[in-house]
Parts: C-alpha cells; structure tokens; sequence
C-alpha cells in the first residue's frame, strides 16, 4: 500500500512541475518510476489477495 502511495504523490509532483529526478532534471522520468510503483504495489495487493 506504501508503494502505492508513494508512486502517486512522485505522479502528481512530476505533472505538476514541482518533482524533477535527481541528476536527470526529467520530470517525466520520475513520473514513470511513480507509475512503476503504482503498478508494482497494485500487483503486491493483487497476489497478497489472492493468497
């Protein structure tokens, strides 16, 4: 749930221009590591349900 959380707060401060990452000033390329894990923490919830 941490993952999930942490991918969209890294999703909404790339789209808002606010969040670059470090050493590559790319607000896009940290907006696709939140999305990375947003998808990684949905799939963790997915299998954790399914256990």
């Amino acid at each position: 749930m941490g993952n999930i959380i942490i991918g969209i707060i890294l999703i909404i401060g790339a789209l808002s221009g606010k969040m670059v990452f470090i050493g590559t000033e790319s607000g896009g390329l940290l907006g696709g590591v939140g999305g990375i894990l947003v998808l990684w923490g949905a799939y963790r919830l997915y299998q954790k349900r399914q256990a």
